[in-house]
């Protein structure tokens, strides 16, 4: 029986668990990517380094420190910029909570990584460890996409950078916490069925 139950719960959490995470560039095409809160993860500034793009349109990302509500500007023209620039994305305090926005300078839209802050409102950003290379230094590496829901081919690869000094924790999508839900109530009915039987 306790075999039947570690069973049970691993079989949940390797579900739970983002299919495919820490690949660069994104694998789980087509799929929207899982939510992240960023992190400043120690006193200084932020430094973001320009790793690649295939998008047509002009786009330009820029940092919000929701913590202290500065924006750093628009960086990085991605049609004119050479991969491996670096730019300063300013101050940050250990801790702080970060936003990443993309602006689809074609089009006009904006895109964020808070699904809240994307015109279409979904998340608009996947993140993984970069183990650095190519003359940038280790870090998080985020890819986003430039193109609303409907129109994009969620591959998150539209523009890709990789921040230094920023941690991220993902959050949960509602569906993986449903199932998560779910489970624990199967396993529970399976438990007292089992026990009063």
């Amino acid at each position: 029986m306790k075999r039947t139950i570690l069973t049970l719960l691993l079989m949940m959490t390797a579900y739970t668990l983002p299919m495919f995470a820490g690949c660069i560039p994104y694998c789980n095409i087509g799929s929207i990517a899982p939510s992240n809160v960023f992190t400043a993860t120690a006193t200084g500034n932020v430094t973001g380094y320009f790793y690649g793009f295939s998008a047509g349109d002009t786009d330009y990302v820029g940092m919000l420190n929701v913590t202290t509500s500065v924006f750093s500007g628009w960086l990085f023209n991605n049609q004119t910029t050479v991969p491996g620039t670096s730019a300063d994305f300013g101050p940050v305090t250990a801790g702080d909570v970060l936003v990443f926005e993309l602006l689809d300078a074609s089009s006009g839209l904006h895109f964020a990584s808070d699904p809240s802050l994307s015109d279409d409102g979904i998340n608009h950003a996947y993140a993984t460890a970069f183990p650095g290379g190519g003359g940038i230094p280790a870090g998080i590496f985020l890819g986003m996409e430039d193109l609303p829901l409907g129109q994009s081919d969620l591959d998150y690869n539209d523009d890709q950078f990789v921040f230094v000094n920023v941690g991220t924790s993902t959050t949960p999508e509602p569906r993986t916490l449903l199932t998560l839900g779910s489970g624990l109530l199967g396993l529970a009915g399976f438990m007292r069925k089992r026990l009063f039987s």
